[in-house]
């Protein structure tokens, strides 16, 4: 695939994450007043006739309700309205700190295996990830052993009091964004990545991906981040970052698909089943949501669709734009201008 990735920063409002800059050049396009409130929290305020609309970080306005964006916030909440609606999830448990964790001397926090065996956990492979973070914080996937299960609740229970432990769909991961009850772009998101020349190695493989990209959200693409779970991924592919790999040996250095460890964003709005379509659509629905971003795995999306072959793994109402507009294959859908009709209370329609 060609990389056709071309972001330019929006001049005078380069401080910004790239989907607010995306929402601010839509206004300037159609000479809409607005205000900037707070540069360093990506705070605007649009006045459109007569009337007032706060936009947080591009996306988080009046265009969802506070219920909304409450149940799409926290995983677990997720998916019981996933269930009500009948919308496939991974089957999974909620782990909670203090039911794993046991006081010990100098006041330690550390796991409780034996709590631990007391949990009737699905099978391996399995997924853990805090219930209310987002951006693929502490996420580990390919969990296959209860010593690789302890390591990857301790990461995860840093970061929040309540974690899920779920079994792992195999497949692809997506997000559909849906504005209005209608799916506007796909992106196929595709983990983080290196492809061997021969010559370097994966350490420096990366180095020379990362160039271009950026270190926050002010880049529709992100630097590719070194850490436990790379480190790890690697080792079970009997690699390391001094691995040299070979001319057109493409690895990849993580499970989990999120942008923000460096994953690529690749347009697939034109080939995707109607059927997945649809899902994603009745799982915005089922929060509520007028505009969401779907993250949906699919076990082979061009095959014949099938019930049992996605799952929806989570909803955003914060919903990043970048990736549709800016993709790291592909062409830009132009999000932008539906999102606004959305929040300003226009007919979206086909602008």
């Amino acid at each position: 695939m060609e990389n056709t990735f071309q972001f330019v920063p929006l001049k005078g409002y380069e401080q910004f994450e790239a989907t607010t800059q995306i929402i601010i050049a839509e206004l300037l396009r159609r000479n809409i007043p607005f205000e900037v409130i707070d540069a360093d929290n990506n705070l605007l305020a649009v006045t459109w006739k007569g009337k007032e609309y706060i936009i947080l970080e591009g996306t988080i306005s009046d265009g969802n309700s506070l219920i909304a964006y409450w149940i799409s916030n926290d995983k677990w909440m997720t998916k019981q309205f996933l269930a009500r609606k009948g919308v496939r999830s991974a089957k999974g448990v909620l782990l909670k700190k203090q039911a794993l964790f046991v006081d010990r001397k100098k006041g330690e926090l550390v796991l409780d295996a034996a709590a631990l065996e007391r949990v009737d956990l699905p099978a391996f492979p399995l997924v853990v990830k805090p219930a209310d973070t987002d951006h693929g914080i502490a996420v580990s996937t390919a969990i296959d052993s209860k010593e690789a299960l302890l390591g990857a609740l301790d990461r995860a229970f840093r970061h929040s009091t309540k974690v899920i432990v779920e079994e792992q769909h195999a497949g692809r991961e997506f997000r559909f964004l849906v504005i209005e009850g209608v799916v506007r772009a796909i992106a196929y998101r595709e983990p983080a990545n290196v492809t061997g020349d021969g010559c370097a190695t994966v350490t420096e493989l990366i180095a020379a991906k990362n160039v271009g990209r950026g270190d926050d959200y002010r880049y529709p693409l992100l630097k590719i981040k070194v850490d436990e779970e790379v480190e790890r991924h690697l080792a079970v592919e009997g690699l390391s970052l001094d691995t040299v790999l070979t001319d057109g040996k493409k690895v990849y250095l993580r499970k989990n698909s999120n942008l923000s460890t460096g994953g690529d964003s690749i347009d697939v709005t034109d080939e995707m089943p109607a059927f997945y379509k649809e899902k994603a659509v009745l799982a915005a629905a089922a929060a509520g949501l007028r505009i969401a971003g779907v993250d949906m795995i699919i076990s082979d999306w061009e095959a014949e669709p099938a019930e049992e072959n996605y799952i929806v793994v989570e909803l955003n109402a914060p919903a990043m734009l970048s990736m549709h507009d800016f993709p790291y294959v592909g062409k830009n859908r132009q999000v932008e201008k539906y999102v606004l009709a959305c929040v300003l209370g226009e007919p979206v329609g086909e602008l």
